[in-house]
C-alpha cells in the first residue's frame, strides 16, 4: 500500500504517435464482444487484449466513436456504453482497416486516371499535371492544383 499523498507510478511504456486503424478495430471488436448482442456494454481499457495505445489515446478513440454516432458513453475507468446501429453497420463493412484500405485504393484509382489523362493531354499540360501531383503534400493541395489547371484549360 502506498502513502495517501504519493502519485501513482508513471507509465513508462512507449505508445505510437498515431492511432492506427488496427488499434481502433481492436476497441470496436471488443465493444461488440462485451455487448454480446446487447445494446449496452461495460468497457475497461485494461481488459482489451493486445491494445497498443495509451489510456488517453483509448479515450480519444471512444470520443471518435461517439462523434461518429457509434456509441454514447459515461464513466471514467469503466465506461458504460450504449451502442447505436452505426457501430454494427460499420463493423459489418470491415471497420477501420477496410475504411483505410478503401481510402488508399481511391488514391490508386485517381493516380491511374491521371496517368490515362496524361496520355490524352498536350505535352505542356501533362507536365503541369505531373508537377501538381508530385508537389501536392495532401489531398487539398492536389485538388486546388488540378482545379487551377482545369480553369486554365477552360479559358
Amino acid at each position: 500500500m502506498r502513502p495517501i499523498r504519493t502519485a501513482p507510478p508513471k507509465d513508462e511504456k512507449e505508445y505510437p504517435l498515431v492511432i492506427t486503424a488496427e488499434e481502433k478495430d481492436k476497441v470496436l471488436n471488443y465493444i461488440l464482444v462485451v455487448a454480446n448482442g446487447k445494446r449496452t456494454a461495460k468497457l475497461n481499457y485494461k481488459d482489451i487484449p493486445d491494445l497498443r495505445i495509451s489510456k488517453e489515446q483509448y479515450e480519444i478513440v471512444l470520443e471518435e466513436f461517439k462523434n461518429r454516432g457509434f456509441i454514447d458513453y459515461k464513466g471514467y475507468g469503466i465506461e458504460h456504453l450504449t451502442l447505436n446501429f452505426e457501430i454494427f453497420n460499420f463493423a459489418e463493412k470491415g471497420g477501420f482497416t477496410v475504411e483505410r484500405d478503401l481510402y488508399t485504393i481511391n488514391f490508386d484509382v485517381l493516380e491511374l486516371q491521371l496517368k490515362r489523362l496524361e496520355k490524352e493531354l498536350s505535352p505542356t499540360t501533362a507536365i503541369k499535371v505531373n508537377n501538381v501531383v508530385a508537389n501536392a503534400k495532401n489531398v487539398t493541395e492536389l485538388v486546388i492544383g488540378l482545379k487551377a489547371i482545369i480553369e486554365m484549360l477552360g479559358t
